[in-house]
């Protein structure tokens, strides 16, 4: 009984320091990425001590000024229960309010959580393969028609179909959300040219 009891103990104490390993790890991965953000746009890393002997590990986040405006990448829980999900979400501000719109793929997977908000009705820009490719909701077509030029419809729909993400405008921010973690170096160049495109059409809308 007694040799039962301390391997029990073992298993129980070598289980332990394995996940703690690969929490260690996994951490380290998603701080790295967080810190070259942080350095790639002059922002501030805000990480968080972890806690619990290390077995919970607050993830990162940055946040500053960039291009003249407020900017923040974070990782951010969504659902409740058993159905949380981690998105990593980018944010832009836009210093005009007016504006409300949804972009996200089409097809299942687009289409959760795409109930349209009041005032912001479906819009089609009349390019047929943007069109396939993204749905759109928007309280101000006429604006999103001007910003949405050629070049920016061929970005959208080849991110959007490519990511499964979402990009969210309204009450003067610009976000790209995508489930999952910014744990690789793909996924960070990928959130810097996003941050960079989202830049770009703010400065389009506040023309």
């Amino acid at each position: 009984m007694g040799s039962e009891i301390l391997l029990a103990a073992v298993l129980l104490i070598g289980g332990a320091a394995s996940f703690w390993i690969i929490l260690h790890h996994s951490a380290g991965k998603i701080s790295g990425q967080y810190r070259l953000l942080a350095e790639r746009f002059g922002l501030e890393l805000d990480q968080p001590a972890a806690r619990m002997g290390g077995f919970v590990r607050p993830d990162p986040s940055v946040y500053g000024r960039y291009r003249g405006r407020e900017i923040s990448f974070a990782a951010l829980a969504k659902g409740i229960k058993d159905n949380r999900q981690i998105e990593s979400v980018v944010k832009v501000e836009l210093k005009d309010k007016m504006l409300a719109a949804e972009l996200r793929t089409t097809g299942l997977l687009g289409g959760l959580g795409q109930g349209g908000r009041e005032g912001q009705d479906p819009w089609k820009s009349g390019d047929e393969a943007f069109d396939k490719a993204v749905k759109v909701r928007t309280n101000q077509p006429r604006t999103l028609a001007e910003v949405l030029t050629d070049e920016r419809r061929a970005w959208l729909a080849g991110t959007l179909r490519h990511s499964k993400a979402t990009i969210y405008i309204g009450d003067g921010i610009i976000a790209y959300a995508k489930l999952g973690l910014i744990a690789d170096e793909a996924t960070r160049r990928k959130f810097e040219a996003v941050a960079e495109f989202l830049c770009d059409l703010a400065e389009a809308i506040e023309k």
